[in-house]
């Protein structure tokens, strides 16, 4: 058995965790690959990020994490036959972690999903805005033994300072949608999912929404958010996000809705929502930022809205047009069976942990 040591900042509870790594699990056991997983943070302090709350305890107990980090980059990382390390050891400060972890292990393959090393204006916090250390992403990518990117806009930077950079999207388990049914609705449902650190992005859309809300009728389902949006918009539904209803939410929707805020570090953003969306059968519509140009095929499987305008019309396509949503529903859901599954990717990981692949 071929042992890999995984490591995170965020538990499971975190996206870039659960599909970056740990959904890989049951395929490489399958192949002869263990993956073992620490994550620095557990679930309730990363609730307590998330939520920002208890921050004299957040920091009273991140030291705690440290050491604990800092025991298992010594002496159990070590004892593994690759290191998988998830965005960084670390979030805050120099990449101390790293350093020690790459003296002691030979194979260390960095995954990113981010724009990490691009300050991010719109909803960075006081103390990753002051402590991170965004420099060690080009200094250190030289060291690691491969850097797997999310997309091409993060592949750019890395191959600047790595020979050995790869392109692995971000990707779903198809079955787990395949099999979802559609709740029904007296009333078309737009549909945004997301964490409140991404609430900036969808402020671009109120006056396409409160235009369109004038001539037709609709839902807006928005999930993920700790406290409703300032709208004055008819038929507004909030949904919590609990991770043991993760893929059912997509049940409420008929549209898939993905605004972006351009920017450097929002055009470091894989497209994953676009691809959830679509493995659900459902229509997007998308602001064409960074990876989303990658995903949507412009009037096939959903649309690219650049301007407020574009948003208004193409949605009231989709709002009067049941045949176009199921059509594009489709034409999405099989664009991932191609290119967006764990079967079609993980091989490509699996030569990269045991050093089979061609890097480059």
């Amino acid at each position: 058995m071929f042992r890999v040591l995984a490591f995170t900042v965020k538990p499971r509870e975190s996206a870039d965790t659960r599909y970056r790594i740990l959904q890989y699990h049951a395929v490489a056991e399958r192949e002869g690959v263990l993956i073992d997983h620490r994550s620095l943070m557990g679930p309730r302090f990363f609730r307590w990020q998330i939520q920002n709350v208890h921050l004299l305890i957040r920091l009273a107990l991140y030291p705690l994490l440290l050491l604990v980090r800092l025991w298992q980059v010594l002496f159990v990382a070590p004892q593994y036959d690759a290191v998988w390390i998830s965005r960084e050891m670390d979030p805050l400060g120099p990449p101390v972690l790293e350093r020690i972890l790459l003296a002691r292990c030979k194979r260390v393959i960095l995954d990113i999903d981010d724009a990490l090393h691009v300050y991010d204006r719109k909803s960075a916090r006081f103390i990753p805005r002051l402590l991170r250390d965004r420099g060690k992403f080009s200094r250190m990518a030289p060291s690691y033994t491969a850097v797997v990117c999310g997309n091409k806009y993060l592949a750019d930077f890395y191959m600047e300072h790595s020979a050995a950079v790869q392109i692995i999207p971000t990707v779903v388990e198809i079955d787990r949608y395949e099999g979802l049914k559609r709740i029904p609705a007296d009333t078309v449902r737009i549909g945004w999912i997301g964490t409140p650190l991404n609430d900036h992005h969808l402020e671009a859309l109120y006056s396409p929404l409160a235009a369109l809300a004038r001539e037709r009728d609709f839902e807006l389902v928005i999930v993920g958010l700790n406290k409703p949006l300032q709208w004055d918009i008819p038929r507004v539904r909030y949904i919590d996000w609990q991770l043991a209803n993760e893929f059912g939410y997509f049940a409420h929707f008929d549209i898939g809705i993905m605004p972006v805020t351009d920017s450097p570090f929002a055009r470091g953003k894989c497209a994953f929502k676009l691809i959830q969306y679509m493995a659900a059968g459902l229509p997007v519509v998308a602001s064409p930022v960074g990876a989303n140009c990658e995903v949507v095929e412009h009037g096939k499987n959903g649309y690219l809205a650049a301007t407020q305008d574009d948003w208004y019309f193409m949605l009231r396509q989709l709002v009067d047009d049941p045949e176009m949503r199921r059509r594009m529903g489709e034409h999405g859901r099989d664009l991932v069976r191609r290119r967006y599954t764990v079967d079609a990717v993980w091989p490509r990981y699996a030569a990269l942990l045991r050093g089979t692949a061609c890097q480059g």
